[in-house]
This record gives C-alpha cells, structure tokens and sequence, in this order.
C-alpha cells in the first residue's frame, strides 16, 4: 500500500512538472496570431543591420533547395531563402548590379552574426504560436547560413493579362527584358525565357514586375489596368559551375559557345534586315504566359537590349567580374566546414571569359549596329 501510495505521489509530482513546463512554454509562446501573408506589403529596405520587429505573417514555401520564407514585420516584407549555394547566389546578385540589371538587394547572414542569431529567434517566437509551423522552421532553420532578399511587392508573367501587356509592354521594359537575356546567356541561365542555345521551357517565376501602393486584390485582378507599375526585376538566377571532370563539361561549354556565337550574329542579321526569327521561341513562351503576342518591332527592342548587355559586359571586364568573386570570399574562421568559399571557388570564370572573347568579336565584327545603342 505504502509503494502505491508513493508510485501515486510521484504520478501526481510528475503531473504537476509537466504542467508547470506547460504553462513555461506558453509563457513563452508568441501570443499574436499570424496573419497570411499580403503580397502587397511594403518592401523592408536597411540592409545594413536587419531586424525583424513584431512579425506579423510567415509563409513558407518549399521552392528553392530548402524553402524560401516571405516574412512580413512592423518594418516591411522581407524574403529569407535557406540555399546550399548562398555563395554563389550572392556572386550573381552583385554581378547583375554591377552590370546594370534591375535586381533585389541580397545580404549573406553567417552562423556566427548576433544578427542571424536573432532573426532566427525573431522567427521562431512568431511561428510558436502555430505548433505545426513551428516545428518544420526549427528544422529548417538549422542552416550555416541566411540569404536575406529584398522583397519585390509585384507580378509574374503570368499575370500580364489582357489590356495589361499592351500597357507593361513598352520600349523600357521590352529593353529591359534584352538585358536581361544578355545577361543571361552569359551566366548560362536557361532557367528564365526559352532560346535556341538552350534546352529549357522557361521559368515565368524568374522575372517580377515591381507594383508601387497598390492592394493585393487589384494586383491580382487581371482586368485591373490602372496600377502603378514599375520596372522588371531578374530573381533567382543560375550559373554554370566547375566540376571536378572537366573533360566533358567542356565540350558541352564549347558547344554552347558556338551557339551564343551564332545566335548573337542572328541578331545583329535580322536587325539590319527588319526580321524577328531567332527569337521565336521566346516570343511564343511570353503568348502562353500572357496571351500577348510581341510584334516585330517589339522584338527588335528586345533584341538591342540584349545586344547592349553584352556590350555592357565586355566593358566592364573579366578582371572586375573576378575583383566581385574575390571580395566575397569569407576568412576561413567564418566558412562553415569550407561550404562557403568551396561553393565560390566552382564560379567559371575561365567560361566566362571565353565568351566575353565572343563578345567582343561580335561586337567588332557588326560595329555599326553597336554604335546605335
């Protein structure tokens, strides 16, 4: 009797712990409910030091190769994308900036900043208020490394409908677009616009239209005309990368070579002729997205968009594209197991250059085309 009693006892201590630890962790808990997240949300801007006051919405998607987080807080929208190749992302957003592509401020948070630190812990306390969402971010979160992205309130392909494609279609932004696809084609980025030097059915979730104050249900309203609209933006770019046998990589590099080679010299052909045939797969990947078909003259801004890009790139040079690798690069006290800088050292810079070479020999092989950019 007197070991049941004390077995009793010790159920009702253990009881009386496990509800103590209860009332611990909701002490603890976030008290405020997460609200869905608005696509409208004002953007977050001071990159300098990034902190997230009073969390107000958290949306996890899995795109990316480890989820991509939208979080919106009393300070703006912000995108976190948890990457297994920060590095080489970060590499391509200065790339782009430098060279005069519309692209998001992007910042690399590392295992060993007080501000990684407490973003992390700014996230989790809002996300314990939902114990599901809670749980898949206390796994997800357990990374080396924060890509912290400006968020771009605004719109994908897709929802360039109707009325608003004659309206989002004009000379600046079809220029836009060429950039974009110069800028492309010399990171070897297949995963935006379909072309004929690649094997690739476009990825419309690539390029984003920035909306300025505007609300989430007119953004998504196809019949609503009367946005502020901005300019295009490139998002989630890719690159080629050195592998360890470079022996096949390199016929495959050579053939592409060859293809940009000829595909520019189509270009320049086709402008001086007034005809648009290079570009055709592109122009019937922007009619399925938008249902807008481009017309000659359109494609031919394009086309010297994309002509003044690679123009842009072999000014700038192959020593101040290596200048942005190498300032990127962390001391090894902060490279988590080498991650870092072993992913930075598999940029190819020697693929980039080959085909600044390109550039250039089409550049002074069509001259006066150039000269009217």
């Amino acid at each position: 009797m007197k070991q049941n009693k004390y077995i009793k006892n010790i159920h009702l201590r253990s009881k009386e712990i496990v509800e103590q630890q209860r009332e611990q962790q909701n002490i603890n808990k976030s008290q405020i409910q997460l609200q869905e997240f608005d696509y409208a949300a004002k953007p977050y801007v001071d990159f300098e030091f990034i902190k997230l006051k009073n969390i107000k919405s958290i949306k996890l998607s899995d795109s990316g190769s480890r989820g991509v987080l939208f979080i919106d807080s009393e300070n703006g929208a912000i995108v976190l994308k948890l990457s297994g190749q920060v590095s080489v992302e970060l590499y391509l957003n200065k790339l782009a900036q430098a060279l005069d592509i519309k692209t998001t401020q992007m910042k690399c948070l590392k295992w060993c900043d007080l501000e990684m630190q407490e973003i992390r812990n700014d996230i989790l306390f809002a996300a314990s208020i939902d114990e599901v969402l809670s749980h898949r971010l206390k796994q997800k979160l357990k990374v080396s490394y924060f890509e912290m992205i400006e968020y771009i309130p605004g719109l994908q392909l897709y929802y360039f409908q109707g009325e608003r494609a004659k309206i989002i279609f004009n000379q600046e932004r079809l220029f836009c677009l060429g950039k974009i696809i110069g800028f492309d084609i010399f990171i070897h980025n297949g995963d935006r616009f379909p072309l004929p030097i690649w094997r690739s059915v476009g990825n419309a979730y690539n390029v984003i239209l920035k909306v300025i104050d505007e609300k989430q249900e007119d953004m998504f309203n196809f019949n609503n005309i009367n946005l502020n609209f901005e300019c295009l933006y490139s998002i989630d770019p890719q690159t080629i990368l050195k592998q360890h046998d470079s022996s096949i990589q390199d016929k495959i590099l050579n053939a592409y070579i060859e293809k940009v080679k000829k595909f520019l010299q189509d270009i320049c052909d086709e402008i001086k002729m007034n005809e648009s045939q290079c570009l055709e797969t592109f122009k019937d990947f922007i009619f399925e997205q938008t249902q807008y078909k481009l017309n000659n003259n359109e494609l031919q801004i394009i086309k010297k968009g994309i002509l003044y890009q690679i123009q842009k790139i072999v000014q700038f040079g192959i020593e101040n594209i290596i200048k942005i690798k190498q300032e990127l690069l962390l001391p090894d006290s902060q490279d988590w197991m080498d991650s870092y800088n072993n992913c930075l050292n598999q940029i190819h810079i020697e693929f980039h250059e080959k085909l600044i070479t390109v550039f250039a020999d089409i550049i002074n092989t069509n001259s006066e085309i150039f000269q009217t950019l």
